[in-house]
């Protein structure tokens, strides 16, 4: 009967484990919107060392592309308002053919469509790794040109964070500065969620490093 019971104690420890187990990965892992993740699960950059472990993924807070996002869906449904509360208007400067002004309609709204990607390319693939090994800093910009910058975490000297404003402090988000030794580059993590939690994370493996 104690058998019985060591073992059945014993599967219980092994599926909540198990279920533990389960819950870390599913917290982990990096969803396409996530903007600040730590231990990320599956998930690589290149370059990167066989030994070499993702400890802390940063990108800006979502709520920094609400800016493209309102002025793309304003330019979007400017036709439809105008047609429909300025009518005379609406001909008057548009006084074209049904046929041409499709064609027309179509390139303003390619125009958006291309805008928005951009905007959302931008935000997306501007990220930082800190690994246990290196600060991987990836700046993304006008959908061609693209910098990478690595540093060691043996070359940081310091790292902070500047929070202001009551936006920045509502929805916790703000910019993280890390400084190198000598002449290397500066790297900076701009309007990422949870901007204090990174910089206690940054520092402690600074400390593990060095020690």
């Amino acid at each position: 009967m104690a058998d019985i019971f060591v073992a059945t104690t014993a599967n219980a420890v092994q599926n909540t484990e198990k279920n533990s187990d389960k819950q870390r990965l599913q917290e982990n892992h990096l969803h396409a919107l996530s903007s600040f993740c730590q231990n990320p699960v599956g998930m690589s950059f290149q370059n990167q060392d066989p030994d070499e472990t993702i400890l802390l993924v940063l990108r800006a807070h979502f709520i920094t592309n609400i800016p493209w996002i309102a002025i793309s869906v304003v330019l979007a449904l400017l036709p439809f308002l105008l047609n429909t509360f300025f009518p005379d208007a609406f001909a008057m400067f548009f006084p074209i053919q049904p046929a041409v002004r499709t064609i027309l309609f179509g390139f303003y709204y390619l125009l958006i469509l291309g805008y928005a990607l951009v905007s959302f390319i931008t935000w997306f693939y501007n990220i930082m790794f800190i690994t246990n090994k290196r600060v991987v800093d990836v700046d993304f910009s006008d959908v061609i040109h693209h910098d990478i910058a690595t540093t060691k975490l043996n070359l940081i000297e310091d790292i902070k964070y500047v929070q202001t404003g009551f936006l920045r402090s509502l929805f916790n988000y703000g910019d993280v500065f890390i400084q190198t030794a000598g002449e290397s580059l500066n790297f900076e993590a701009l309007a990422v969620p949870n901007p204090s939690l990174a910089v206690q994370i940054v520092g402690d493996l600074i400390g593990d490093h060095g020690a």
